[in-house]
């Protein structure tokens, strides 16, 4: 009897192989119940699973693929895998779940959402970017919401403040690896008068709406910046108004202080000089919300004493500290790939040789 199905590599980076049968897992390959994928050091698969759920694999991972069954009649998927080590993003296609992944020391329940997963050295290390997740260990059982980051070790289970560098690291080495194939991928042509740009989404992003998506260029590589107009739908459209006018292409970061924010959007900014509280000239009324500032939100600046004051400018949360902005300013997206090119901003206050953004676009406008 043939093994049941449980996916297909959609993108394989380098050195990638299955325990079971020894050999080299290729793009496109069907994989298979009970099947061992192993990744080595700069190596990275993308699997699409039988529901079109997204389990990316970073470098140095080994993950059983024990089971999965997705009940079409039902609309349903069941199953299991155990993650021995390394790190993982799972995003779900929307389909109900009953779904567990286990690591030596704790088991993840998964109802449909978005997170990453680091299993290094006897810990587990969870990070949830969309919906909740079931976290179960010797310690308890914990919900583990959007912008949450649960920690459990062979000693104690608790609630972090952000992601650790090693979450951080190992988690942006995976996505930049699948967005650009380990560095072999075409260039993308600069930007002309006239948009002719194409993008080549990471492969965890392909079911995002385009329409809801931000890529913001560095010098060091793209940020991705998820809209949330569910939170604020007016400084979203308004957000986008303003990118499809290229009224960001160019502006500095006119303020970054460590695990703090990272402030950029003001035209008036003078490097070295004045500036840093300009905009576009057009107000927007706060849509505050319950929302924290963790580690890659991005929030809208404004006014110390006037909570209607937003215009252009914003800030991208860096870490814990910028929790004391949580309800005082409007978050308005959040970044889901790229937070290592944010997080390695000098930091500065109006400095003479500000680090810039050189574009940002809305996806759907790139996207083929």
């Amino acid at each position: 009897m043939a093994a049941e199905n449980v996916g297909t590599a959609k993108r394989v980076v380098n050195d990638v192989v299955t325990r079971s049968f020894g050999q080299s897992v290729q793009t496109g390959d069907g994989l298979v119940a009970n099947e061992t994928v192993i990744t080595k050091g700069r190596s990275a698969i993308d699997i699409r699973l039988a529901d079109q759920s997204s389990l990316s694999i970073g470098e140095n991972s080994e993950l059983i693929l024990d089971d999965l069954v997705y009940g079409r009649d039902q609309n349903k998927v069941t199953g299991a895998f155990r993650m021995m080590s390394g790190a993982i993003r799972f995003a779900s296609a929307g389909v109900p779940m009953d779904f567990l992944i286990k690591t030596p020391t704790a088991t993840i329940g998964i109802r449909g959402t978005q997170f990453d997963v680091l299993v290094k050295d006897g810990s587990t290390e969870v990070a949830v970017v969309e919906g909740v997740v079931v976290v179960q260990s010797q310690f308890g059982i914990a919900d583990v919401r959007s912008g949450q980051v649960y920690q459990v070790t062979t000693r104690r289970a608790a609630f972090a403040d952000a992601r650790s560098p090693g979450m951080s690291q190992a988690i942006e080495f995976m996505v930049t690896m699948l967005a650009d194939g380990g560095g072999v991928a075409p260039q993308a042509a600069p930007y002309p008068q006239k948009e002719t740009r194409v993008i080549v989404l990471p492969p965890f992003l392909a079911n995002k709406d385009k329409e809801n998506l931000l890529v913001v260029d560095l010098p060091a590589g793209k940020v991705y910046v998820e809209l949330l107009p569910g939170l604020a739908p007016v400084h979203v459209r308004r957000i986008k108004q303003l990118v499809r006018q290229q009224f960001y292409d160019g502006l500095a970061f006119h303020f970054v202080r460590q695990d703090y924010v990272a402030e950029t959007g003001d035209p008036s900014f003078t490097p070295g000089g004045g500036g840093g509280t300009g905009g576009s000239g057009t107000a927007i009324a706060a849509e505050f919300s319950s929302t924290p500032f963790t580690e890659g939100m991005v929030g809208m600046s404004r006014l110390k004493n006037d909570p209607d004051s937003a215009d252009s400018r914003f800030f991208f949360a860096l870490g814990p500290t910028a929790r004391t902005l949580d309800g005082k300013y409007t978050a308005w997206g959040r970044v889901v790939a790229g937070m290592q090119y944010l997080k390695a901003l000098k930091p500065a206050n109006r400095p003479k040789a500000p680090e810039r953004m050189t574009t940002v676009r809305v996806v759907a406008d790139l996207y083929k």
